[in-house]
């Protein structure tokens, strides 16, 4: 119990945390089951004021979390602390990011809709709470962060 208000609480936090290229993300993300190995499934959940989903925020808002929030897998009493290391490398690195998160930019290529399935609640007057499954390929964008000089690799001493 005491958990769950912790999450909520954060989620409630975080829940405009702005990506470099300027937009401001208002969603939820949370564990959804055990991925294929390399893979985190996660759902996500955005806050819209249109009830018709828009599915590459929300594909934007699954590498937004597993990056920079982690997440928290309620059925499984764990979860997943951020790829990235938390909100201060997307400071640091914003130059990078701001590229990273365009519209057509190479989050697309890290993560994918489990299904074409889609919730849609209604919230307020106007506002509505989409969710969705995903799969984001957490060892490619470990990986591909590495590479690039953004993250240390696993294999790198403290």
């Amino acid at each position: 119990m005491l958990l769950k208000k912790i999450t909520l609480f954060l989620c409630f936090l975080f829940s405009a945390i702005t990506v470099s290229a300027g937009d401001v993300l208002n969603y939820e993300i949370e564990g959804a089951g055990v991925g294929t190995q390399g893979t985190y499934l996660v759902k996500v959940w955005v806050v819209s004021k249109k009830n018709k989903p828009n599915l590459n925020l929300i594909k934007k808002c699954a590498v937004h979390g597993v990056l920079f929030r982690g997440f928290v897998n309620e059925s499984k009493r764990g979860g997943k602390k951020p790829l990235a290391g938390g909100a201060v490398v997307e400071q640091e690195h914003k130059s990078y990011f701001k590229d990273f998160f365009e519209d057509e930019g190479a989050y697309r290529n890290y993560v994918t809709m489990v299904s074409d399935a889609y919730e849609v609640v209604k919230t307020k007057k106007k506002e509505y709470r989409i969710g969705a499954t995903l799969s984001v390929y957490s060892e490619q964008l470990r990986k591909q962060l590495t590479a690039d000089g953004i993250i240390r690799g696993l294999n790198t001493g403290f």
